[in-house]
């Protein structure tokens, strides 16, 4: 379906008008009209049915506008129907239905214009909206990879919003024990519907007794702000085990970490982003190539392996009741956002989506 707003002409030639939203210096997003050119070698454009929200950093560029008056294009989680298909893309075809990342380029946009590495095809009969998850999925995926888990290590995950979610479930999925940690009862019961073991974060971290078996410990951290006391009390959890104690940053968070013997062998590693070639445009194109580190994947290899969790049911969007909102009713849900719901993001329509209540399933 169209709107008044998002142009469509046969011709690839054709540069497609669409809105899209922008951090303008205020700290909620405006629309702004755009043109949206003809995908380029190695692109694909895509006309959207959904988007999805990734809080931390949305709100994040929104606060840094209000403060400096940048301008920055939101989003990087799309999906929808390939359109037109650019030259030396290999695999896709229009009127595929694929996800599609990139920041500046899978934006909050009726029209996007992506590199056709940072797409995968949906398999039939999955979700749209359940399969745009896979994007922020990508970043858990990877995070958990960062971790580098033996089976008997135990897992404790710092922040029940929407990428601590997804880094539980993918750790679950791996057969590690792992605990969600919050402050909040209400993010607390709603992941404990998916399944997940969860606990009240200070009160877990400051456990004394040993870990049961041989394994080591491990805490990924996916909380904002001022974490002093957070990093402090999961360094000292993840010494309580035998095997190597590990802390990963996920999150956008700051905090100050006395340095002494008393840490142990304490590996810090932070998880960036999704995994290798992300923000390359040569390799997004298929003009290069890179090589992850072993143990880690490419962004591409990333996403796919995300989708793979959701449509095996290890990742379940529909279980994690995300609200779903028309694309002009974007500014409301950015304001409800700052609030810190308890639902830990929303889902944009774009092009007359139907915003019908999520599918509810079981958790696995």
């Amino acid at each position: 379906m169209t709107t008044a707003h998002d142009t469509v002409h046969d011709s690839a030639a054709e540069v497609l008008t669409t809105r899209r939203l922008v951090a303008a210096g205020s700290p909620l997003p405006v629309t702004e009209e755009v043109a949206c050119p003809p995908p380029g070698q190695g692109e694909l454009r895509i006309r959207a049915r959904w988007s999805l929200v990734s809080p931390g950093t949305e709100l994040h560029y929104l606060d840094r506008s209000a403060r400096t008056g940048e301008r920055f294009t939101l989003g990087y989680c799309s999906v929808g129907t390939v359109e037109t298909v650019g030259t030396d893309v290999p695999g896709f075809a229009t009127g595929d239905l694929v996800i599609a990342m990139g920041w500046g380029e899978a934006v909050h946009a009726g029209v996007v214009t992506v590199p056709y590495r940072l797409c995968r095809r949906v398999p039939q009969g999955v979700d749209a909206a359940d399969a745009v998850v896979a994007n922020l999925g990508a970043t858990a995926v990877h995070a958990v990879d960062r971790a580098g888990l033996k089976p008997d290590d135990e897992v404790a995950v710092v922040g029940a919003g929407m990428v601590g979610q997804l880094v539980a479930q993918t750790v679950a999925a791996r057969g590690n024990r792992v605990t969600l940690l919050d402050l909040r009862p209400d993010r607390l019961h709603a992941a404990a519907e998916l399944g997940l073991a969860v606990a009240e974060g200070p009160s877990f971290l400051a456990r004394t007794q040993a870990a049961a078996g041989r394994g080591g410990r491990c805490v990924l951290l996916c909380g904002t702000g001022d974490a002093d006391d957070t990093v402090a009390a999961a360094a000292r959890w993840t010494s309580r085990a035998p095997g190597r104690p590990r802390l990963v940053g996920v999150g956008r968070f700051s905090a100050r970490i006395d340095f002494s013997v008393e840490l142990g062998n304490l590996d810090i590693r932070y998880a960036a982003r999704c995994g290798a070639g992300y923000r390359d445009a040569s390799y997004a194109r298929g003009l290069s190539e890179v090589t992850p580190p072993a143990g880690e994947y490419t962004v591409t290899e990333n996403l796919q392996r995300a989708l793979d969790l959701i449509v095996s049911g290890q990742i379940c969007p529909a279980a994690m009741r995300l609200p779903r909102v028309p694309f002009d009713e974007a500014t409301d849900a950015y304001a409800e956002l700052r609030t810190r719901p308890a639902h830990p993001t929303t889902l944009l329509a774009h092009g007359g989506t139907p915003c019908d209540a999520p599918k509810e399933q079981p958790a696995p």
